[in-house]
């Protein structure tokens, strides 16, 4: 199904850190919203610090308690909000993924950037 071009994330941990930080996380799922305006699907990554004791043994988003995916469903509803977008999720549906949907997910992003950004070379023989 149609996708935008790059997935957005929320990194689960417990400590803060500095804007613009660089950190090892594991995925572990995904939230799926669509676009209202153009009908795509915009996957949001969901990972865990993959050094922070609190949060590094969760390898599925199904571990997280109901609250946490309620307050992962609120965050990017208000992330949208700020971006001027409308974006919809059913309710009464699990709008979340697993970890290997989250894969998925991150290697076709990849191969769109490689797609659009990496330029074709000739191969020399």
């Amino acid at each position: 199904h149609s996708r935008l071009f790059c997935p957005h994330s929320q990194v689960i941990m417990q400590e803060s850190v500095a804007p613009f930080s660089c950190l090892r996380a594991k995925a572990i799922g995904l939230i799926s919203m669509k676009d209202a305006a153009t009908g795509l699907t915009d996957d949001k990554i969901i990972a865990v610090h993959a050094d922070d004791p609190e949060v590094m043994s969760i390898s599925s988003i199904h571990e997280l308690p109901p609250h946490r995916l309620a307050e992962i469903k609120r965050f990017f509803a208000d992330y949208t909000l700020e971006e001027k977008k409308s974006f919809d999720l059913a309710e009464g549906t699990d709008p979340f993924g697993d970890a290997a949907a989250a894969k998925e997910v991150m290697v076709e992003a990849a191969a769109r950037y490689v797609d659009m950004y990496v330029p074709k070379r000739p191969r020399t023989g």
